[in-house]
């Protein structure tokens, strides 16, 4: 089982860097678009650069919109940010001082996070117009189960947390170690594998449609306005 688990470990490692490498390429495609756009009349670049940003951070189109999902969507992804803060102990030795401070936040983030997907969920099911597709649905429900078993672990069923360092050092270093006899954090551990590859599309193509957004309601409230 161990073994196996390895296998998987560097398969999705590969896949991950190849779909980072192909995201990438799409990148640098939509930012030499981007930066041949003329910007709207009346709109500096550095007020469309400074609403994007805002946009990104704070999620404000979402808020204007829909702000009972915008708590937990902010909540959730404010938490996740600290959550793997938290986990880079486990893949760094020796463990950077900036890392060790966010600990008890990565603690506390931890329930947030579980939490907030379950509101998030509740405010979609209940939500009238359905916007959210089934591979959506699945991505949070792996997060949640992940959150879930973490905490699980956290409170019941502790794992060696020595043994879960050596196990995935082991990896990083391409000298497997034993699989730490826990079933919760095989299941955390094989959930996260099977998260991992659709962590690059959210990434790269965030911030070009947070982007493209922007210039487009900027373009509309100009019109509007000089109606």
């Amino acid at each position: 089982m161990g073994m196996l688990l390895v296998i998987i470990a560097y398969l999705v490692y590969t896949a991950f860097w190849v779909r980072i490498s192909l995201h990438t390429l799409i990148w640098l495609k939509s930012a030499r678009r981007l930066i041949s756009y003329r910007p709207v009349s009346g709109v500096t670049p550095l007020s469309a650069f400074g609403g994007s940003v805002l946009d990104l951070l704070f999620f404000r189109r979402l808020f204007e919109s829909n702000k009972v999902l915008w708590l937990g969507s902010w909540a959730f992804h404010v938490s996740f940010l600290f959550v793997i803060l938290r986990h880079l102990k486990y893949f760094l030795n020796p463990v950077p001082g900036c890392i060790s401070c966010v600990q008890p936040l990565g603690i506390v983030a931890g329930y947030i996070l579980t939490f907030s997907l379950l509101y998030v969920v509740a405010v979609r099911l209940t939500a009238r117009t359905k916007y959210v597709s089934y591979q959506n649905y699945f991505v949070l429900g792996l997060l949640f189960f992940i959150g879930a078993s973490g905490l699980t672990m956290r409170n019941f069923f502790k794992p060696d947390l020595i043994d879960v360092k050596n196990f995935v050092m082991g990896i990083i270093a391409f000298r497997p170690s034993a699989l730490p006899g826990n079933f919760f954090f095989v299941l955390h551990f094989s959930l996260a594998l099977l998260l991992i590859p659709y962590i690059p599309f959210h990434i790269f193509t965030a911030p070009f449609i947070t982007i493209e957004a922007r210039r487009r309601q900027q373009g509309l409230d100009l019109v509007m306005h000089d109606e």
